[in-house]
């Protein structure tokens, strides 16, 4: 009796030549559901927490820069100055103009503009071109009470060397060297770089060479309201405090008026931007706190909508009410004319954002504008209250800057862990594969033995040319 034991195309000796072959199983499927079940509830939990934290996060950045926003306009007006600007008016731009800083105060004032600082001029004696030679040795210059000197020799012995030596010496004391080539001849012109007597040029030198002034220093002189003055430059800052007057030509016994008066315009804009900030902030804070239903419910009957990345957060509510609280209280020190925003047209809406009337606004700066600058200034300053809690909330340290960070840590741990879970499941598929394999090649072995069996023990044909008993 012959029996076969070829198992080819199926398994040989127990071993599965492709995986699932032996159990007939999709093992690969099998494999792939096992991980999937054991690592995507941990990896979606993940996810979604992180997403969470990352909006959270993204709100809170977009918070402190609506705050911080806020905090430049307050700055503004407290101690910036947006409040405390003047105009100035002159009545003869082409005699004088003037410019205003901290200090100035309203007023007008009478002026006389007698004479205007001019720089000292020197002329050398004409030479015959300005290659024509000066005289070698050294000359000596003075301007300023300041002297320094320039030395020619054979290499620079012209008019134009002595020119370029003036000019390039290290510690020139403020003379300007220029050649001037005329009908006459050439000349070297000496200029003082700075206006006023004090500082008139002169010269000092053995070489045979000669200097003339063709324009006298002279200092600029005048009078405010009766009270002389006088400055070494046309640029006086001086005399009127917090102005700068810049003299353009003298005007002798003739009187023109400086007009000093608050810049209204520039202070309305000041308020309107804080206006406009605070309203950004506002609103801000309350979209991002509210949750905003859906048109719809669900299935299982609860209301769908939107929640916004800050709902629940307590300390950003705080802000939102504290901002309100401030904007909506009294303030100004005793005795201050105004102590409410709104005696000076800024009103607050039902949604609790400010609203201003510019011909509140105006008229409150031009009657008094000392009093609305001390409604936002000052120790009880609503903008001095503002810029204290927004330096708690904004400011290095602060509520946002702690909550981000302690959000990023999360987010940052969360990270780690998804990395985590990706090695895991990698690690359970070998696991599991290798298992599931070894499954299989016993039962390929089993179905081995099985056919084995079968074979040895199936009946047999008996054949019909056989004899028999």
């Amino acid at each position: 009796m012959t029996v076969s034991l070829s198992t080819t195309g199926t398994a040989s000796a127990g071993t599965v030549t492709s995986q699932g072959i032996g159990s007939g199983i999709d093992i690969a499927s099998l494999v792939s559901s096992l991980v999937t079940s054991t690592i995507k509830p941990q990896q979606t939990l993940l996810q979604n927490n992180q997403a969470a934290d990352q909006s959270t996060i993204s709100a809170l950045g977009a918070l402190k820069s609506a705050l911080s926003s806020l905090q430049t306009t307050v700055d503004a007006i407290t101690t910036g100055g947006a409040l405390s600007k003047f105009t100035t008016q002159s009545s003869d731009n082409s005699v004088f103009t003037a410019t205003t800083s901290s200090g100035a105060v309203a007023g007008s004032y009478q002026m006389q503009i007698q004479t205007v600082a001019q720089v000292n001029t020197l002329r050398s004696t004409a030479f015959s071109s300005s290659s024509a030679a000066v005289g070698t040795g050294p000359y000596t210059f003075t301007a300023g009470g300041k002297s320094f000197s320039v030395t020619l020799d054979g290499t620079n012995d012209t008019l134009s060397g002595l020119a370029s030596a003036i000019n390039g010496a290290s510690d020139n004391s403020g003379v300007s060297a220029t050649i001037v080539n005329g009908s006459g001849g050439s000349y070297l012109l000496l200029s003082a770089t700075q206006t006023g007597i004090a500082n008139a040029v002169s010269v000092a030198s053995s070489a045979p060479i000669g200097f003339s002034s063709i324009q006298s220093a002279s200092d600029a002189s005048g009078t405010i309201d009766g009270l002389p003055f006088d400055s070494a430059s046309n640029t006086i800052s001086n005399v009127l405090t917090g102005v700068t007057l810049s003299l353009a030509s003298a005007a002798p016994n003739t009187t023109q008026t400086l007009t000093i008066g608050a810049d209204t315009q520039s202070a309305a804009t000041a308020v309107q931007s804080f206006v406009t900030a605070y309203n950004a902030a506002l609103s801000l804070i309350t979209s991002d706190t509210a949750f905003t239903p859906g048109s719809s419910t669900s299935g299982s009957g609860s209301s769908t909508g939107t929640a916004g990345p800050l709902l629940g957060d307590l300390a950003v509510e705080s802000v939102s009410r504290q901002l309100e609280s401030i904007v909506g209280g009294s303030a100004g020190s005793g005795g201050n004319a105004f102590t409410l925003l709104s005696q000076i047209g800024v009103t607050t809406n039902d949604d609790g954002t400010l609203a201003v009337n510019s011909d509140t606004l105006n008229s409150a700066l031009q009657q008094n504008s000392s009093a609305v600058k001390g409604l936002f200034s000052g120790t009880n300053g609503i903008g001095t209250q503002l810029d204290t809690l927004l330096n708690t909330v904004v400011g290095a340290g602060g509520l946002i800057s702690t909550k981000t960070s302690a959000l990023q840590t999360e987010v940052d741990s969360m990270t780690t862990q998804l990395t985590q879970l990706t090695a895991k499941s990698a690690q359970l598929t070998a696991q599991y594969n290798a298992q599931f394999n070894a499954m299989d090649s016993i039962v390929a072995a089993y179905k081995n033995t099985a056919s084995l069996l079968t074979q040895l023990y199936a009946p047999r044909t008996t054949s019909s040319s056989s004899s028999g008993s």
